[in-house]
């Protein structure tokens, strides 16, 4: 049976390139990405297609559409995982971003996730056929404890633009959702909590206080709920944030 195709922004990433991985088991993946070292490592894994693309370039998103279409690739799925965290460190303690840093990151994470959605889900509404996943955060639905970076890092403040970007998500999400329902399209969203990315210990007992499953995420822990989100036969869930978090949220 031959593979379905699906598209993913930020694909070089932390959890990007593991996304790459995994998706590539089962299905042709259309990895996108700014990061050409970044690329260059996923073009070694079967199935992945690799393209140097700007999510907030239309231009680019424009003539990968066209070349995709010239070579009869039908696009089921559409993963907009392309975003700029802002990892924690002991440097950054500007609690407001600069307007340039507030464009750039918003551009990244709702402005792309808008244009690919713009040509990719509006080709798959008109097939009447498609699947598209936002990737949130737990902080679509909260706002960052900002005490648990206090004790582990100083002064860093995780800022407002990720915020900001996720709880939009969401409703970019709903918004699509309710604008594909009768074409045969789910708009959803995966929103992981923290995964652990060699946090420091003191971040790790501070944060893990206040998970019920008293433990950060891991990668693999994304798996079952992505591939639930991209199966064909799961076509009644639509708008839905599906938050993976070990139950931080619920309390």
């Amino acid at each position: 049976m031959n593979k379905k195709y699906i598209i993913l922004t930020g694909a070089g990433g932390f959890l990007g390139s593991f996304y790459t991985k995994e998706l590539s088991k089962f299905f042709k993946v259309i990895a996108l990405d700014v990061n050409k070292k970044s690329l260059q490592k996923l073009k070694k894994i079967k199935n992945v297609m690799t393209f140097y693309l700007d999510v907030c370039k239309e231009n680019e998103i424009k003539n990968l559409f066209n070349y995709l279409k010239s070579k009869k690739i039908v696009v089921y799925g559409l993963i907009n995982n392309a975003t700029i965290d802002s990892v924690p460190n002991l440097k950054s303690k500007n609690k407001y971003p600069n307007l340039e840093t507030w464009d750039i990151e918003l551009n990244v994470g709702l402005k792309g996730a808008y244009l690919m959605t713009k040509y990719f889900g509006e080709k798959m509404r008109k097939n009447k056929k498609g699947t598209i996943i936002n990737i949130g955060s737990d902080l679509s639905v909260i706002a960052p404890n900002q005490k648990i970076y206090k004790k582990a890092y100083g002064k860093f403040i995780k800022p407002v633009t990720y915020s900001v970007i996720k709880h939009g998500l969401y409703g970019m999400t709903k918004y699509f959702s309710s604008l594909y329902a009768e074409s045969g399209v789910n708009v959803n969203m995966l929103s992981p909590g923290s995964i652990y990315n060699n946090h420091k210990k003191t971040f790790l007992y501070e944060l893990n206080k206040l998970i019920p499953m008293k433990r950060m995420g891991k990668k693999k822990d994304l798996t079952s709920s992505l591939m639930l989100l991209l199966d064909e036969n799961n076509n009644y869930m639509t708008g839905q944030n599906i938050i993976v978090d070990g139950g931080r949220t619920i309390i």
